[in-house]
């Protein structure tokens, strides 16, 4: 084998490229988390006043429909972009040796590094969420028969 088989390391331009791309998902994935949130709060706040009033299900089986719809839409988002931003962030890592050596010093005996915070809290609270709009549903279909 001679030494035009072997890949030529990336140049400082190629791996900073890569280092805003990485930036640039991992924003994008957070923007994501809290516009989702604010999404569903201000649907469950609107349940929350209404349920209160006179609470009709014909008038809140739709939104509860919707903000369920749009959990599950989350989750699916969330999941797919967590495994690109894993993938990029495994190049990050092995073409940037400075950061590569910060996490190793991070990581400590667990192995896991700071970016590996993100993904209970990217699937925890759609989780939650869909499961508010469940009990939501459960405790409007009590009420209206009782």
């Amino acid at each position: 084998m001679g030494t035009e088989d072997a890949p030529k390391p990336p140049s400082a331009d190629e791996i900073n490229r890569l280092w805003q791309h990485g930036m640039h998902e991992e924003r994008l994935f957070h923007d994501r988390l809290n516009y989702f949130s604010f999404l569903e709060t201000g649907l469950l706040t609107i349940c929350g006043i209404m349920y209160n009033k006179e609470p009709a299900i014909g008038f809140f089986l739709p939104i509860m429909l919707v903000g369920l719809l749009f959990t599950l839409l989350w989750i699916a988002i969330q999941t797919r972009h967590w495994a690109y931003c894993e993938h990029v962030h495994a190049r990050i890592r092995a073409l940037v040796p400075e950061y590569r050596a910060t996490l190793d010093g991070w990581a400590g005996p667990s192995g896991h590094s700071g970016f590996a915070i993100s993904k209970p809290l990217a699937l925890a609270v759609p989780f939650l969420f869909a499961c508010t709009w469940i009990v939501f549903l459960a405790l409007l279909i009590v009420r209206s028969t009782v």
